[in-house]
């Protein structure tokens, strides 16, 4: 398995992630959704701080895949691993905003 290294823009700000070749084109759509649902929630106007907008966005995530992972009985293990990839991801934002 090889590892790529990709330039992200997460909320207006550029990251690099190492991520495995094949996984590249799903880190590419996650980040995607997590930008919408960003500015979704920043454009609502009912939250500006930064940190709670990337939290309720990756919360919003989480629960329509848990939801969707409800519907299509799929592997709870596998929604388990994305969601701590997912928190690990947001944790490491979060820690170069602060």
């Amino acid at each position: 398995m090889s590892i790529e290294q990709v330039n992200l823009d997460i909320m207006g700000r550029s990251f690099t992630i190492g991520t495995p070749t094949e996984e590249k084109a799903t880190l590419l759509q996650a980040v995607n959704m997590l930008n919408e649902k960003f500015n979704t929630i920043k454009e609502s106007g009912r939250i500006v701080e930064t940190d709670k907008i990337l939290i309720m966005a990756a919360l919003n995530l989480v629960h329509d895949l848990l939801k969707m992972s409800m519907k299509d009985d799929l592997a709870i293990g596998d929604f388990e691993r994305k969601i701590t990839d997912m928190t690990n991801a947001c944790e490491k934002v979060l820690s170069k905003i602060n």
